[in-house]
């Protein structure tokens, strides 16, 4: 996220409206026509491959690549070395969109496919989640038409690359940002640095009833490796792997509060928040196609 400032986000916001306009009213430009996207997944995805592949076929291009490295010689007892494969990928396709349970994968693709073709992020392992944030922050202006001022809630597993990625995508933000970890699981020091150089405001809190009076929004970052647990603890403080329940925020957040997720969840956040209008998260699902249509947009210069 640090390639982002301010203006190229709210640019890419701008753009994904009108596409998002141009969608719901059956008058989308076949701009990528006769070019390739190259899906290059090597770890487990639904809704950030799919929503990079829907944007493409929804501007008119095509998509390739794999889902699974091991039915390829990218992976299993063949496998080839990673530049040889993004290499190789960057003959066949525009753009490559790249996922890899190790950090720092997507910056060697980029140096493997030079300028024969685009290479996205889709997640390098614990780095960054760079198109979650976009998708993040795009939900986030849509629902409350600023980011500026808000106070905005981030809780569970704090170590996740999303919430990295969106503590970074904030940092040019007028707003304040309340953390609220799980046991064990809170910010690292590097990335509290980078906050208190450079922003968002951060402020770590240790029970979720100090914060949801105060937020407009919440931000659950994923549960991966371990389940949520419904038991409270005995000294009754409320972290930040407690389950945001439709009671939970009824009775101490604000009306108008709205939940993200990037999804999946497990039990972090309740079903019983699906039909409340505390639920952002599926209209956060849905962005990720136009926000990804912004960005296809700008990389490759189909305007």
């Amino acid at each position: 996220m640090q390639q982002f400032q301010r203006r190229d986000l709210e640019n890419l916001f701008t753009k994904a409206e009108a596409l998002r306009l141009a969608a719901e009213q059956g008058a989308l430009p076949l701009r990528f026509a006769g070019r390739v996207l190259v899906s290059a997944f090597f770890d487990a995805s639904t809704r950030t491959r799919l929503a990079h592949e829907t944007a493409m076929l929804r501007l008119g291009g095509a998509v390739t690549g794999f889902a699974d490295p091991e039915v390829t010689r990218a992976g299993g007892a063949t496998q080839e070395s990673l530049y040889d494969v993004f290499r190789m990928l960057s003959e066949y396709g525009d753009v490559i969109v790249v996922r890899h349970p190790e950090t720092g994968v997507a910056a060697l693709a980029a140096h493997a496919a030079g300028d024969r073709a685009a290479v996205i992020n889709a997640g390098d392992g614990t780095g960054e989640h760079p198109t979650q944030t976009l998708t993040d922050l795009y939900s986030v202006w849509r629902r409350f038409g600023k980011i500026d001022g808000l106070r905005i809630g981030v809780v569970n597993d704090l170590r996740m690359r999303c919430t990295r990625s969106l503590l970074r995508g904030l940092r040019d933000y007028d707003c304040t940002v309340y953390a609220v970890a799980a046991p064990g699981k809170g910010l690292d020091s590097q990335l509290r640095e980078e906050c208190a150089q450079r922003g968002p405001h951060l402020e770590i809190c240790e029970d979720l009833r100090e914060v949801l009076p105060q937020v407009d929004a919440i931000y659950s970052s994923p549960t991966i490796l371990d389940e949520v647990s419904s038991v409270r603890p005995a000294d009754g403080v409320l972290r930040g792997d407690t389950p945001l329940t439709a009671s939970l925020l009824e009775q101490y957040g604000q009306p108008d509060l709205a939940v993200f997720h990037p999804l999946p969840r497990k039990g972090e956040i309740d079903s019983s928040l699906d039909s409340t209008p505390f639920n952002g998260y599926w209209e956060q699902a849905h962005n990720g196609v136009p926000i990804r249509m912004a960005l296809l947009s700008v990389m490759l210069g189909g305007e």
